[in-house]
Parts: structure tokens; C-alpha cells; sequence
């Protein structure tokens, strides 16, 4: 699995606002418009519903309208310009999110043109975590083709450097071996959706 440079295994799926707006809490958007990324989406569309029936809130009865933006930019973009009052996305960490990478490059505005900054948003709901998707071979190779695969993945950071840097960006940490019974959840949220 990949490791993200913090250690962790995975990402979450939040929900913003605009920080001028009153919203504190899913509860206070009852009648208001919100922004989903893609029905084929994790986080922005299968864990923000997920995540919702768990606090007991069906989206499409408790919101105005429910919004596929198409993209997680465009949820963002969607937000900015006022066209939804809550958006769902995808977040790594504080300084790691579509948010902030969007604003590192200065694609966030509002309606009227003014650039926005982080300072400008707040999550309000953050789900559990959502965990990286595993890299994985047919469970009918044979033994030692499965050792020598799992022995190349887990060693290359080390042995390849290099190559595991262009891999990853240079943004993880090597990889780490993992279970079925890592993706429990993943596989609850699959099931509910």
C-alpha cells in the first residue's frame, strides 16, 4: 500500500464552507445546496453519503438540491462562486488537499473575481479515513512469483531510489505490506452504496 509522507495510509473526505458563511455543522445546511464531485467518486460522492446516513441525514431529502459538479475542482470552484453552500472533497492533510493544491496555483476566486485563500474555507464534517488503494496480484500465481512480487514492492525505496521517487513523486514513504482486513470499512461503504 502506498504510505503518505505522514505515516498515514490513506485520505478523508470532507466537507467545506465558506468560512463568512453561518454554517457550523451539517445540521445547519437543511435546505441548502450541496456539492458532490461524481456518482463514481470515494470522497467526493460514496463517503460523503456514507459518512451522512451514519449521522442520519439523507442528502436528497434534507438538502435543497444535490449538485454533481463533475470534478473535485469544480466542487470547490462551486462553492467559491456560490453556486453550492457545502462541498464535498478529498483531504490528505492541512497543507495537502484539491483545496490547497487549487490554491497554490491560484484557481480559486470568488463570484466577483477576488482570489480566495485557505483561510477563506471551513471543513465542517471530515470522515474517517479512507485507505489507500492497494496494490495487489492474483491470488492464483505462484508462491514464489507472489514472494518475489511483495519483495520488489517492499524493498525498491531502498534499492531503487530513484525510481521509487518518480513512482511516487517523491511525496511517500515506502510502501508497506497490507490485509484484507485493512479495507473493513471500504468494503461497508461499498456495500451501503
Amino acid at each position: 500500500i502506498d504510505v503518505n509522507k505522514d505515516g498515514s495510509q490513506g485520505y478523508y473526505s470532507v466537507f467545506y464552507v465558506l468560512a463568512k458563511s453561518p454554517y457550523q455543522k451539517l445540521e445547519d445546511l437543511k435546505g441548502k445546496n450541496l456539492g458532490l464531485v461524481d456518482p463514481n467518486s470515494t470522497s467526493g460522492n460514496n463517503m460523503p453519503r456514507f459518512k451522512m446516513n451514519q449521522m442520519g441525514v439523507d442528502p436528497d431529502a434534507f438538502f435543497k438540491q444535490v449538485i454533481f459538479t463533475g470534478s473535485h475542482e469544480n466542487a470547490v470552484l462551486a462553492l467559491a462562486q456560490g453556486t453550492v453552500d457545502v462541498a464535498a472533497n478529498w483531504w490528505n492533510a492541512d497543507d495537502d488537499s484539491n483545496l490547497t493544491r487549487m490554491l497554490n496555483k491560484n484557481m480559486v476566486k470568488s463570484s466577483d473575481g477576488t482570489p480566495l485563500k485557505k483561510e477563506d474555507f471551513r471543513i465542517i464534517v471530515k470522515s474517517d479515513i479512507i485507505i489507500n488503494s492497494p496494490y495487489a496480484y492474483l491470488s492464483d500465481l505462484p508462491d514464489d512469483m507472489k514472494a518475489a512480487i511483495k519483495k520488489a514492492f517492499l524493498e525498491m525505496a531502498e534499492k531503487d531510489a530513484e525510481g521509487f521517487k518518480k513512482l511516487s513523486d517523491g511525496k511517500n514513504l515506502p510502501w508497506q505490506p497490507n490485509t484484507n482486513a485493512d479495507y473493513e470499512q471500504t468494503s461497508e461503504m461499498i456495500k451501503f452504496v
